[in-house]
Formats: C-alpha cells, structure tokens, sequence
C-alpha cells in the first residue's frame, strides 16, 4: 500500500495535479483519494484502472510489482475480465476448480468472475497474476 501512495504521489507530482482534480478525474470522491494518498488501503480495481488510464503507466508500476513503467507503452482499453479470466485458464489448461483449490477462493467468487458479475480485489488480481506468471497488465486486458 505504501509503493503505491508514494507511486501515486509522484505521477501526481509530475503533472501538478490535486487530490480533488484527481478524483476528478477517475469518478472517485475526494476522500477516496485521500485514503489512498496516506496509504491506507488500496484502490478498488475500478479506481486501478481508472489511475493507470489517466497516467498511461503499468497497473503493476503502481502496485510496486515493477520497479519502472515502461515508457511510450499504448495499453488498451481493459476488456472484461471473465474473459480474460476465461483466456488465462484456457491457456494454462487449469480447471476452474483447479483455480479455486490452489488459491483457496470460493466456487461461488469464481462463478461471479467468471459470469461478469463481480470484480476481483486488486489483492485477488496480484494472486491471480502470480498464479498464472503473467502481469496484471495482462490479466486486466491492458496488454496482450
């Protein structure tokens, strides 16, 4: 949480924006903002995307899972993630079940991921990565 507020703060910096500007500018309130600039929790997978968009930068740059972002990157628009989800378990021939075993989440958590009907937690989307090997670029749709 600390990688990111001062990550955060530092592409803020260079663009001389303000927290409320910020929240602005990613749908957030201002508190939520504020929370995340003391470090207190991360953001929302929502709010995630929505910062790394505004900034152009790698989401796993912001979450201290890379020490640089890659500069001059174009990252895409996220595609909804039950079928990035559905993609990464086609591609690593692991069953559903098998997902749900190894990383001890519920069949009811990946059924809604799976059927659009919830996000993950930036938490679950940093194991889902390293589960996988891949960044959370990738499993965001950002990167192919």
């Amino acid at each position: 949480m600390v990688i990111f507020a001062e990550r955060l703060k530092e592409l803020m910096s260079e663009k001389r924006l303000s927290a409320p500007a910020l929240a602005k500018e990613i749908g957030a309130n201002r508190t939520t903002v504020s929370e995340l600039l003391r470090g207190n929790y991360l953001p929302s997978a929502k709010h995630l995307i929505a910062i790394a968009e505004y900034f152009n930068c790698s989401a796993d740059y912001l979450l201290g899972l890379k020490e640089f972002s890659p500069e001059n990157v174009y990252y895409q628009k996220v595609k909804p993630f039950k079928e990035r989800l559905r993609l990464c378990l086609k591609e690593t021939h692991l069953s559903e079940y098998r997902l749900q075993k190894d990383l001890n989440i519920s069949g009811s958590l990946t059924y809604n991921w799976l059927h659009g009907k919830t996000q993950p937690t930036v938490d679950s989307l940093i194991k889902l990565s390293r589960y996988f090997g891949l960044n959370v670029d990738y499993i965001l749709g950002r990167e192919d």
